[in-house]
């Protein structure tokens, strides 16, 4: 299939351990049509040599930065220099899973010509890259893609969109945390978005996720996302700067700051679950 190019953006900073899997994952599509614009943040660890391998391999892989202010900052970086329909990034930490990950992608947007946003399924994939278990965004029995306006549940590496999309929505370079959370949200708001349930990428789970820490910096992210949503005043922005001091003053804790603030954690991803996230979680 020779159809549509797609832009596929890879931010990478100190991920030698997994990058070799990700740009390895993207080599083996069966789709061929596609570009690979890697964004470095100033990688130290013998990434940039992994990357040049494919770069002096292939000529689809490209490193269009070798510094930024931030994962965001290096995916706009990656995304001006692209020129394909369909665009999407592989953190590269994160890996395709089938060999028709990009053929998919590319048959659905035909299939469904008047869809802007297409995601895919995928599973959780330990360390090593073996996988976990399925990525069930919709654990909810309530939930569907209309209560994205109260939880942005996008599974990003499975996630694929026009390029017109990324031309009006740059990414937030301010956050930190959930500016691909911000991206998803404003282009629901805007563009038409199809939920497909063919498991294509994995995520992978280690220490160094940045969805899984639990700190009053990544809260306060998420304040500045719900600020965006619903304004400065809204119960949403206050409960959540509460949840952040909270966070902070029980981190500070001596032995206990971590269990403690687990604690809080599931606390009020309970109760946003219990009031079908009309209580924000974190």
């Amino acid at each position: 299939m020779t159809g549509m190019k797609v832009s596929i953006a890879v931010p990478s900073f100190n991920h030698r351990l997994y990058i070799e899997d990700c740009l390895s994952s993207i080599l083996m599509q069966d789709y061929k049509n596609y570009e690979v614009l890697i964004a470095d943040g100033g990688s130290s660890d013998g990434s940039i040599e992994i990357i040049m391998e494919y770069c002096n391999r292939d000529n689809r892989f490209k490193l269009v930065s070798t510094s930024d202010r931030g994962q965001s900052d290096g995916l706009n970086k990656a995304f001006l220099c692209a020129d394909g329909k369909i665009y999407c990034f592989l953190n590269s930490d994160d890996c395709y899973i089938t060999k028709d990950a990009i053929t998919k992608a590319v048959e659905s947007f035909q299939n469904y010509p008047s869809v802007d946003i297409i995601s895919f399924g995928g599973y959780y994939l330990d360390e090593m890259g073996r996988i976990i278990k399925p990525v069930r965004m919709r654990y909810h029995p309530l939930d569907s893609i209309a209560l994205m306006r109260y939880r942005t549940a996008v599974l990003q590496p499975a996630t694929f969109w026009l390029n017109k999309v990324s031309k009006s929505i740059p990414l937030d370079t301010e956050s930190h945390y959930a500016f691909d959370s911000i991206f998803f949200y404003q282009a629901y708001l805007k563009y038409s978005w199809l939920e497909l349930s063919e498991p294509v990428a994995g995520h992978r789970l280690h220490g160094g996720n940045k969805s899984l820490q639990i700190s009053a910096d990544r809260i306060n992210d998420l304040v500045r996302f719900e600020v965006i949503k619903s304004g400065p005043f809204s119960y949403r922005v206050a409960y959540l700067k509460i949840i952040s001091n909270t966070v902070w003053v029980l981190s500070k804790v001596p032995l206990l700051g971590n269990s403690l603030c687990k604690g809080i954690y599931l606390l009020v991803n309970s109760i946003s679950f219990i009031s079908v996230y009309r209580i924000p979680g974190i």
